[in-house]
């Protein structure tokens, strides 16, 4: 957990706290994490919640990674570790973990316009990553980390020299597919991030009196130690003794794989990483990348921007109206909204018929920066819903109350298209609208009403579709 208070739009870290529970090592054959591992996360986080209420946190978000990723029964955990930090987890995808390493670097380091390559070791995971500036321009996301590693090659901790290049082999296998990309981009020096490479740091330094700076020959140096059961590891830490030669095999693989002879080590990673992205959420200091990521799907996806404006400014006006009495007051409530709004016809560029549920595929499949996977279910639940008949099953995936909400919002998102189904500017036709649990009325202008007939008969229509939500619709 990383803490930071917000002086003047910009952030100052305040307090860093670090606890390693290996969640990974509690998947199961069956990609299901098992109680011991859960109860570990769960205990972590009763603390860590502790703490932010203690000191009264605005603005907290929470991720997963590659453990609640592979895990069958994430949504299961996610419920119990909900509660016991007291705010929403969300899971990101690799790519979208690899961005926010990246962007924890950028705030980190003395040379941010630079090329730059950064390696991230993790527990199931490694992330690499190659941009310039602020703009990461190749990111991979391995599925190799420290943990599984440690598992897979050195059970109970032993190391031979035999099992060690049986490691090393298996990660440049991982590694093999991306060396020919990441070399013809280039970069101009190497960076290493997270506990795995720090401690591999601390272990260089303090056992071959380097400066911090990780090279080839004190890898090697490192892995003849090891095997030979001569490297002095006190400067590790208890719990990250049993992974230590995961990460050492992997971060191995890498220089020899990319050619490296150095790396340097940083502080600022994915913690830092959601941190500077969570300003552009509370737009403090920069834009929210997801609002980047939505114009690049309009463009993408050859969007009718007039429609997405229009459809996107009706949606808003409704929303202003019923906000209170369906509890959409929260400012993700409008960007989901209107993000669906601008979205709801990407998959038309794919094709007409049965266009909607294209969308939805592309919304819930496609990299897209910024958003956690459960916001890519939002997203995709409204733009495969929002025309025709509404399946039920649609709001399966998502978590917890998202469901309720997520209801309301289709209803909005529906009528703001209906409104506009003659693609034209005009003015708003509605004059009032009254909400409850599960029913919303609206007034239209008489005049109006009276010549738009088309208009009656698709609000007669879509008031028997949003029966199948249980929403009563009148006007």
């Amino acid at each position: 957990m990383v803490v930071a208070a917000n002086h003047h739009g910009r952030l100052k870290i305040i307090d860093r706290l670090r606890e390693m529970v290996r969640l990974s090592t509690g998947l199961n054959s069956t990609r299901e994490l098992d109680k011991q591992a859960m109860q570990r996360a769960i205990v972590c986080l009763e603390r860590f919640g502790q703490r932010l209420r203690d000191m009264h946190a605005d603005s907290v978000r929470a991720i997963g990674t590659n453990a609640l990723r592979q895990a069958k029964n994430s949504r299961k955990f996610l419920k119990s570790a909900q509660a016991a930090l007291g705010h929403p987890i969300e899971i990101i995808s690799g790519i979208e973990e690899a961005r926010l390493i990246y962007q924890g670097t950028t705030y980190a380091i003395s040379r941010p316009n630079d090329r730059r390559m950064v390696v991230d070791i993790g527990g199931g995971s490694t992330e690499i990553i190659v941009g310039e500036g602020m703009q990461p321009l190749r990111m991979e996301s391995l599925f190799m980390g420290c943990v599984s590693m440690s598992e897979q090659h050195f059970a109970n901790g032993k190391v031979t020299r035999k099992n060690f290049d049986q490691a090393f082999m298996v990660a440049k296998q991982q590694l093999r597919p991306f060396v020919r990309a990441y070399k013809k981009i280039g970069w101009d020096l190497e960076i290493g991030t997270s506990g795995t490479i720090k401690a591999i740091s601390e272990v260089v330094t303090s056992q071959l009196e380097g400066n911090n700076e990780i090279s080839l020959d004190a890898l090697l140096k490192l892995r003849d130690l090891l095997v030979a059961k001569e490297l002095d590891l006190s400067s590790v830490k208890k719990e990250r003794l049993p992974v230590f030669p995961g990460g050492l095999v992997i971060l191995l693989a890498v220089f020899d794989s990319l050619n490296l002879n150095q790396m340097n080590f940083s502080d600022g990673a994915l913690r830092e990483g959601v941190l500077f992205d969570l300003l552009g959420r509370l737009r403090l200091e920069h834009e929210d990348v997801r609002a980047d990521t939505v114009r690049g799907f309009e463009r993408r996806y050859h969007v009718d921007f007039d429609q997405a404006n229009r459809t996107e400014l009706s949606a808003c006006m409704l929303l202003n109206k019923v906000k209170k009495e369906w509890g959409l007051v929260h400012a993700e409530h409008e960007h989901q909204l209107r993000w669906a709004a601008r979205l709801h016809e990407v998959g038309l560029d794919i094709a007409h018929s049965g266009y909607h549920r294209h969308g939805a595929y592309l919304l819930q499949n496609s990299d897209m920066p910024g958003f956690a996977s459960s916001e890519q279910q939002i997203l995709a639940c409204l733009v495969g819903c929002h025309r025709r008949k509404i399946r039920s099953e649609s709001f399966d995936i998502l978590q917890g109350d998202d469901g309720e909400l997520v209801k309301y919002l289709l209803v909005l998102l529906r009528l703001a298209i209906l409104l506009n189904r003659d693609r034209m500017d005009s003015d708003f036709p509605v004059t009032a609208i009254s909400a409850k649990k599960s029913e919303i009325e609206i007034k239209f202008d008489q005049g109006w009403i009276d010549q738009s007939p088309l208009t009656q008969i698709d609000l007669e229509q879509e008031s028997d579709y949003l029966k199948a939500i249980d929403i009563k619709l009148s006007f």
